[in-house]
């Protein structure tokens, strides 16, 4: 019995032990690996929280009784998430309490200790030991503090109150979507020597095969200062020296044999920078990309593109919401960051756009790594311009920036969106976007550009065709699939220098890129927020882009689907959808939309032909690179379906190719005569190199009205045309009677009317047929019409 007991014993301790391994550290890793001191300790992991929904804490000096906080809370998530696993989304004020102690503290001697929160929203306050050691306001960016005269050796008691309440002059974005409360991202203590670096700036030259290093120490040194920079497998050994009495100074470093940084090979000098003071060593791991971000004339063409190394790069951009169903604004993992990342790149798209959210520093390393483009947004906030939102964004944009200048795969600065926090209101001009804010707008870009004249600023990304002043002419459009050709068309005509359009308060366009920043039907259509077929709408965009390349990308809303939009590449848990190219055109998918030979087959998805017609259908190649293989082949296939659903094959062939750098080049149509029977048709194009690898896919549908003899007798209802209908939750016609659903359990009954000479004996059967589908719904109003919310 005695064993028995022990082993029981033993097996409990090892089953605990191992549980809270799996638990005890969420997000690990260091949060900002472009910025990495050696001797740092992560405090993410179960702290004890309470609620101060009444604010009474301070008066009540909670600071000084933690044994009160009675909820056990997982940092470093919003104590509104699921993944905090308290999820408490009305309390604007919480409070923490953990202690800690110092890991091997002999390894942080004579060194100073500072703690570290990479993000808290909004007001900070920390006390140490009972000692309030500061206040931090803002919700997005960094702040420490230097706790070495509060800490002492065993434990010490950490107190941290957060107050976030939702105002209108606090920068927040799509918080809406699920509030980053409180701490949300990893929070560390890190040791110091007296005198550190508090910043390194990496400026690449890539024209001069140079880089510039701007080092800002925390404080001048009474004697000079030594800066040494290492590669850690490369050729870079730089060594330079700090003046006396100067924080900040700036070193021009040659870099020999250099290795570009580009979306195929990402290649990134990993380096230690340390300085040497009289207060001793300190060393930072760091990394920056060889790479150039500006804007160039297309070679042969008037319009320019975004350029990359010296090499125009045609835009395939998505809108990244960077939500997370469970963590909200903070991600579970590091290796679903990494994923995150790795998902746009298998889409074929050659960068994000963060919308309106700092983003977390692991997420942009991991674009960095493995070779993605990113334009960040600066977090809006939703109020009027007064003095208070100002000072707000404008804290925030300062510190967002100087935070991530070093991310080379960061091109771009959107500083506003959609005019966002821009509008005034007034009894006399009711809402406007006034002068005064046009020119403060004015004055944040020319700061911006002075703060980063590495990258690519855009004043404000416009719904409501406002730029002031930018460096990249964007535009916002969300219409149906119908409309795209007149509006792009438009476009182009209205996009020249010295032209006024999508300019306000008289500026006009220079000669900026111009290309579209939030695109595709999740707002195109009545009631619908992406409840359409998405590829079905996202083909005719795309082919209608691609036939007009002054247009220098797009943007498509969006990467992934979130609350209340169902529009993305990916559902909002970043499962895969399922778009069903490949089963019309084997081997097709979304990818063939983004490459950059583009075959566009048909002038567009509406044409009806007569059965027994000569038909010819338009097919163009559509270039936005300048290398172009040689002897290119585009082979066809025509094919489509009858009444009863059977497979027509029509024939193949193969088309001279004849592809131009960025320009759209019509080819010879495909000519055929149309079948003398009511089909569904296709015609799909393959394009291959000499080779024979396919470089792209497409294909275009198109209807047939036939006359041939049959004995089947056919008899239609438009999905409109139910006489009955019951459903537990609710049903809907949508799309002018082109779709109905209905949502829960219940039915859809429709009578079919037989032709009255017909005689029942000489029937031999009757089929039934329509095109159905189901989903689990994942809006807002499956929860609210389920029984007491649930769903």
């Amino acid at each position: 019995m005695k064993f028995q007991f022990s082993l029981l014993f033993i097996l409990v301790a090892i089953l605990l032990s191992c549980s809270e391994k799996q638990i005890e550290i969420p997000l690990s890793e260091h949060p900002q690996p472009i910025f990495e001191r050696a001797v740092w300790q992560n405090l993410n992991g179960y702290w004890q929280f309470k609620a101060d929904s009444s604010n009474i804490g301070l008066n009540e000096n909670w600071q000084s009784n933690p044994g009160t906080f009675d909820k056990k809370f997982l940092v470093p998530f919003s104590w509104a998430s699921p993944m905090s696993e308290i999820k408490m989304p009305k309390v604007n004020v919480g409070w923490y309490s953990r202690t800690f102690k110092i890991d091997n503290p002999e390894i942080w001697n004579e060194k100073e200790t500072y703690l570290v929160f990479c993000a808290s929203d909004f007001n900070t306050t920390v006390w140490i030991n009972g000692t309030e050691i500061g206040t931090h306001s803002g919700g997005y960016v960094p702040f420490d503090f230097n706790i070495s005269e509060v800490i002492k050796e065993g434990e010490n008691q950490l107190i941290v109150r957060v107050e976030d309440e939702e105002l209108q002059n606090r920068p927040s974005g799509k918080q809406y979507y699920g509030n980053a409360k409180g701490i949300w991202q990893t929070v560390y203590l890190e040791a110091r020597p007296e005198n550190h670096i508090t910043l390194i700036k990496f400026t690449p030259d890539i024209d001069n095969s140079k880089i510039t290093a701007e080092v800002q120490l925390s404080k001048n040194s009474a004697s000079s200062v030594q800066f040494n920079l290492k590669g850690k497998e490369n050729n870079i050994d730089f060594n330079g020296e700090i003046p006396a009495n100067i924080s900040t100074t700036t070193f021009t470093i040659p870099i020999e044999n250099m290795k570009l940084w580009d979306l195929e090979n990402p290649y990134l000098y990993e380096v230690t920078a340390s300085v040497t003071s009289e207060s001793g060593i300190d060393e930072v791991s760091t990394y920056f990309g060889m790479r150039k971000i500006s804007a160039m004339q297309v070679p042969g063409q008037e319009f320019q593109y975004v350029a990359l190394n010296n090499k125009p790069i045609y835009m395939k951009l998505t809108l990244d919401q960077s939500y997370h169903p469970e963590g909200f604004y903070t991600f579970p993992s590091d290796k679903f960051m990494k994923e995150e990342i790795q998902r746009a790149k298998d889409l074929g798209l050659n960068g994000l756009r963060i919308h309106i959210k700092a983003e977390v520093p692991r997420k942009l390393y991991w674009a960095d790594k493995l070779g993605l483009l990113i334009m960040e947004d600066i977090p809006n906030f939703w109020g009027q311009p007064d003095s208070i939102a100002k000072a707000n964004w404008e804290f925030i944009a300062e510190k967002e920036m100087a935070r991530d200048y070093n991310h080379p795969s960061i091109f771009s600065w959107v500083l506003f969106n959609e005019t966002w926090g821009l509008f005034s209101e007034d009894s006399i001009n009711g809402r406007s976007y006034t002068p005064e804010t046009q020119n403060w707008v004015r004055e944040r870009y020319n700061i911006a550009k002075t703060t980063d004249p590495t990258r690519l600023i855009e004043d404000n990304s416009p719904c409501n065709w406002d730029h002031v002043i930018t460096d990249i002419n964007t535009w916002h459009a969300y219409i149906p699939a119908r409309n795209w050709s007149g509006f792009l068309d438009e476009i182009v005509k209205n996009t020249y220098p010295g032209s006024t359009h999508n300019y306000i308060g008289g500026n006009k366009q220079g000669n900026e890129p111009m290309f579209n920043s939030e695109c595709g039907a999740v707002w195109g259509y009545s009631g619908s927020t992406g409840d359409i077929d998405l590829t079905w709408e996202y083909h005719i965009m795309m082919n209608e882009f691609r036939k007009r390349p002054k247009i220098a990308g797009f943007l498509f809303t969006e990467f992934h689907d979130v609350i209340n939009e169902w529009n993305g590449y990916y559902r909002f848990d970043r499962s895969k959808k399922m778009f069903g190219l490949d089963e019309i055109v084997p081997g097709m998918s979304m990818n063939d939309f983004h490459k950059d030979l583009y075959v566009v087959a048909g002038e567009d998805f509406y044409q009806n032909y007569e059965g027994g017609a000569t038909v010819q259908i338009p097919v163009g190649i559509s270039s936005v690179t300048s290398e172009i293989p040689e002897n290119l082949k585009l082979k066809y296939e025509l094919f489509g379906w009858n009444n009863l659903g059977d497979k027509v094959e029509q024939g193949k062939g193969e088309i001279e190719v004849d592809a131009e750098p960025f320009k759209f080049i019509p080819l010879k149509p495909v000519e055929f005569i149309a079948p003398n029977e009511n089909l569904v048709m296709f015609l799909a194009t393959t394009l291959e190199d000499e080779k024979g690898k396919v470089l792209q896919h497409n294909f275009v549908p198109f209807t047939v009205s036939g006359h041939s003899e049959t004995d089947e007798i056919i008899i239609t209802k438009s999905p409109n045309e139910f006489i009955g209908a019951d459903w537990t939750i609710k049903h809907m016609e949508t799309q002018n009677g082109a779709k109905v659903w209905g949502m829960g359990s219940g039915y859809f009954e429709y009578e079919f009317v037989l032709p009255k000479d017909l005689n029942a004996d000489e029937v031999k059967s009757i089929e039934f047929r329509a095109e159905l589908a189901s989903v689990i719904p994942r809006k807002n109003i499956w929860k609210k019409a389920m029984p007491n919310g649930s769903g």
